[in-house]
């Protein structure tokens, strides 16, 4: 909270300032910093009120709820808990089931529709696409354009192309 406050007073009110958090580990998906709402206020609450304005939620599938017995996301209850502008990211157009929505394939709910359907109900504000714009720069032109069709798959031997 100090350095937040910190950084909140160098660049004054009007400076948005946007904290990337995840609750899970690569090397572990079912760690959670918080195993209940109740916890994760504990620790969202007073970084919102050092000075946090955005919470950029990570988790590795957006689509996937943060507790039992809810369907909102980590996004979903950064938002609900501490009133802040939130932006859900994890595996947002990692999926051929994604992809088909935009061409109008998929004749059954898709992670296209969840996504829009978390964003429509308010759960979050923005959207941050990751893995899918590594392997491809122009992937968000590519969606809007529909060319999905020329997209460049991500893998981990991507990662090494990257300069």
């Amino acid at each position: 909270m100090e350095l937040i406050r910190a950084v909140r007073q160098a660049v004054g009110a009007d400076f948005p300032i946007c904290l990337r958090i995840s609750q899970w580990k690569l090397q572990d998906f079912a760690a959670k910093l918080a195993t209940t709402p109740q916890e994760m206020e504990a620790w969202l609450v007073p970084l919102a009120a050092a000075g946090v304005d955005v919470f950029h939620c990570s988790q590795r599938r957006f689509w996937e709820s943060e507790f039992s017995g809810s369907d909102l996301n980590f996004a979903g209850w950064a938002k609900m808990l501490t009133g802040k502008a939130t932006i859900t990211v994890g595996s947002v157009g990692l999926s051929g089931d994604f992809l088909a929505a935009f061409q109008g394939e998929s004749s059954t709910p898709s992670q296209l529709d969840e996504l829009l359907r978390r964003y429509e109900r308010g759960d979050f504000d923005l959207v941050a696409v990751g893995r899918a714009l590594l392997a491809d720069a122009g992937w968000a032109q590519k969606i809007h354009e529909g060319h999905s069709a020329e997209l460049i798959g991500f893998s981990k031997e991507a990662l090494a192309t990257l300069s």
